[in-house]
């Protein structure tokens, strides 16, 4: 059974015809796929980052108060020290 280069392009045209919307409902399932690892990607570092800067934040008040604590301290035991401890 030997068949002709036109009878096998026609068959090839067929195939890839009934494939074509297999092919697009792969397509459109694979990138919806990638789209949500991206999305999800993007939204953990903006999750990270901003929990970084309100780590940052945190320790920068944390310093603060303890270095006023610290002035406070040294103020009032200079004023015991010189005797006007009131």
């Amino acid at each position: 059974m030997s068949e002709t280069p036109e009878d096998i392009e026609r068959e090839m045209f067929e195939i890839r015809r009934r494939m074509s919307a297999d092919v697009q409902v792969l397509r459109q399932h694979v990138e919806s796929r990638v789209f949500a690892e991206q999305v999800r990607r993007t939204v953990g570092q903006r999750l990270r980052r901003a929990a970084d800067r309100g780590k940052a934040n945190l320790t920068a008040k944390q310093q603060d108060l303890a270095d006023s604590a610290k002035s406070s301290l040294s103020l009032a035991r200079r004023k015991i020290s010189n005797g006007r401890g009131e």
